[in-house]
């Protein structure tokens, strides 16, 4: 559901030394097995070009900044490691000016605004839609054309995710789902969950029901791929995400349809066990610069995830008297204050981990 930045700065490498070593076919597993060994042990040994350096440097500081500054509670040490990542960004524009990925970090990290951030990405859509094209143009051998494929085309769909999410923080609900419709028109599979996006958007817009579910049937094969927990029987209710389900819910209770909504949240807290806490406290969890963070499907961080990115779904209604947001009706539903006490019961003691930061 998400780019895994060492992931794809290894799939790079090893199809740069693929090129290097004239290796054909491309799914030569015992050579890419050796490479992929070479890469664990000190991927610098497979960078033989500004390029390959360039992305390395950019994945090196997205672990910094979406997987391990979020974690962190020691303001000096916070600093250090964003300055870090911040000059690793500079190199790596220097060294490749056509490293989007690298250039659109460093913009998110100085924009004054998160409306600024979406003028930037709406201004430079352009100058990264025409270098994928002259990318894809260029390809001239196997090489280049696996490349052209699927790894070239990578850094243009984070730009468009990039620019439906911080357009749906913005307010600007019509451009990002429009953004999102061009990314799944563009890449049906939607690799990165921008549809995910879209469907807040929806809710934004006041979309019925029936009006979501179009919208999946519309892009059916971005979710067709089911995770490890997403597998039932054929005959068992269907299973859907966390984003679906919030959209679901706040269509029923923005229509004052309740009993839809008490049923969609128990539908929630069935597909995600042990979700009491992360529907009452309903953390922002910061969001990731290069992409949506990785995390399991089905899991537990995806329904944290989902909560975080639904934030102006749930904060509908905030500033009336006599409208309690939608967040508070999650909040203090009964299901979510009935799972509380039963978690207090089984595990007495205090919520959460005993110490703070650390791997997660």
């Amino acid at each position: 559901m998400a780019f895994d930045p060492i992931q794809e700065d290894c799939l790079r490498l090893i199809l740069e030394s693929m090129r290097r070593d004239r290796i054909y076919p491309l799914d030569d597993a015992p050579y890419i097995e050796r490479t992929m060994e070479r890469f664990r042990e000190n991927p610098s040994q497979l960078i033989a070009c500004d390029r390959d350096r360039s992305f390395h440097l950019m994945a090196k500081a997205t672990e910094i900044l979406d997987y391990r500054v979020p974690f962190l509670t020691d303001e000096a040490q916070i600093d250090r490691q964003e300055a870090l990542a911040e000059n690793h960004l500079h190199e790596a524009v220097e060294l490749d000016a056509s490293n989007w990925d690298a250039h659109r970090m460093l913009v998110a990290l100085d924009a004054p605004s998160n409306d600024a951030y979406v003028s930037y990405l709406l201004d430079n859509r352009a100058a990264i839609e025409q270098d994928l094209i002259a990318t894809i143009e260029a390809a001239d051998d196997v090489y280049g054309r696996e490349f052209a494929d699927d790894l070239a085309r990578r850094p243009y769909l984070r730009w468009l995710a990039a620019t439906a999410s911080h357009a749906l923080i913005a307010g600007q609900y019509r451009l990002a789902l429009d953004v999102v419709e061009e990314s799944l028109a563009y890449a049906p599979a939607d690799p990165g969950g921008i549809r995910h996006t879209g469907m807040l958007a929806l809710a934004k817009l006041e979309a019925t029901a029936d009006e979501l579910k179009q919208y999946r049937r519309r892009h059916a094969i971005s979710y067709q791929t089911a995770g490890p927990l997403r597998r039932r029987h054929h005959m068992a209710e269907k299973t859907l995400d966390a984003w679906t389900l919030i959209a679901e819910m706040s269509a029923a209770y923005r229509s004052f349809d309740y009993k839809g909504a008490d049923r969609v949240l128990h539908q929630l807290m069935r597909t995600y066990p042990e979700s009491a806490e992360a529907l009452y406290y309903q953390a922002e969890f910061p969001e990731g610069l290069f992409a949506r963070v990785n995390i399991l499907p089905g899991s537990q961080d995806e329904l944290i995830l989902a909560i975080s990115e639904a934030t102006p779904l749930l904060q509908e209604g905030i500033g009336a008297p006599d409208n309690a947001s939608f967040a508070s009706w999650i909040a203090n539903h009964e299901l979510v204050r009935r799972a509380l006490q039963n978690h207090t019961r089984r595990a007495p003691g205090p919520v959460g981990h005993a110490d703070t930061g650390g791997d997660n």
